[in-house]
C-alpha cells in the first residue's frame, strides 16, 4: 500500500474514496456501489462525511487532494468505522488485511478507535471474534427491527388505503355466488344485484371492488349473513 496524504475532519483522519480504494485494491466507483448497495448500514457523521457547495471549496482550498476529485461537486470522506463497513460488506481476505493495515499505519489512533468499538486488528482468537459476532448480531438486530417498524407502516396504509386484491375479489364474487345458491335452495328469491348493491351501501362505495383490503373480512362475514328483503321492505 502506498503512503496515503493525511487528511483530517472534526479532529479525526479520514480517507477519500480513491485512497480507500486504492488501499482495498480497487477503484473508487466500486467503493461507491459498495456504499450504494449497503446505505442503510452507514451514519453520516459517523461513518462518513459528504462535503459539498462551499463546505467543499474551503476543504479544497486547505487540503491536497487527488487531482480527479478537484472538480468534483461532492467528496465523501470514510473514517475509521466507514473503512471497517467497506472492509465487512467486501468481505475478502485482502479487504480485512488492508483495514488492519489502514488502522496500524495511517489511523493510527487505537484509544479513540477503541472508544468508538471499532476492533484495532482482524480477530484471530475466538473471544475475539466472538466479540465481533455480537457487534454484528447488534447491527442486524438493529436494521430488522427498522424493517419491521417500516412494514408495519406500510400494512397500515395497504390495509386503510388500498383496495381488494384480485384474489380478494375472486373470493368476494365466489362467496356471493354460493350465497345466491343457497338462499334459492332454501325458497328465497335471491339475486346477485341485490347482494352486490347492499355491500356498496354498506360500505358506502361506488363498487364492490372497492371496498378497503382491511374490510374484507367484514365483507365475507356480510355476505354469509344477507337475506333478501321481504317484498314489504322493498317497496
Amino acid at each position: 500500500m502506498n503512503q496515503l496524504k493525511a487528511i483530517e475532519k472534526n479532529d479525526q483522519r479520514v480517507l477519500t474514496s480513491s485512497q480507500l480504494a486504492e488501499a482495498y485494491g480497487t477503484d473508487a466507483k466500486s467503493v461507491s456501489k459498495n456504499f450504494t448497495r449497503n446505505k442503510k448500514r452507514y451514519v453520516e457523521g459517523k461513518h462518513f462525511f459528504v462535503l459539498s457547495g462551499t463546505e467543499l471549496r474551503e476543504f479544497k482550498t486547505s487540503h491536497q487532494i487527488d487531482d480527479q476529485l478537484k472538480h468534483s461537486p461532492v467528496l465523501y470522506l470514510w473514517t475509521a468505522k466507514g473503512a471497517l463497513f467497506h472492509a465487512k460488506s467486501l468481505g475478502t481476505d485482502e479487504a480485512w488485511e488492508a483495514y488492519e493495515t489502514l488502522v496500524d499505519d495511517y489511523f493510527n489512533k487505537v484509544e479513540r478507535l477503541q472508544n468508538m468499538n471499532v476492533p484495532t486488528t482482524v480477530p484471530t482468537t475466538i473471544e475475539g471474534i466472538l466479540e465481533l459476532a455480537v457487534l454484528n448480531m447488534k447491527d442486524l438486530r438493529q436494521e430488522l427491527n427498522q424493517v419491521q417498524k417500516d412494514n408495519r407502516r406500510l400494512q397500515l396504509v395497504v390495509d386503510n388505503e388500498i383496495w381488494l386484491t384480485e384474489n380478494q375479489k375472486a373470493d368476494i364474487q365466489e362467496s356471493v355466488n354460493a350465497r345466491v345458491g343457497f338462499l334459492m335452495k332454501k325458497g328465497y328469491e335471491a339475486h346477485f344485484q341485490s347482494i352486490y348493491r347492499a355491500l356498496k351501501s354498506h360500505f358506502s362505495v361506488p363498487k364492490y371492488d372497492k371496498i378497503k383490503r382491511s374490510d374484507f373480512e367484514l365483507a365475507i362475514d356480510f355476505i354469509h349473513g344477507w337475506y333478501p328483503k321481504k317484498k314489504e321492505e322493498a317497496n
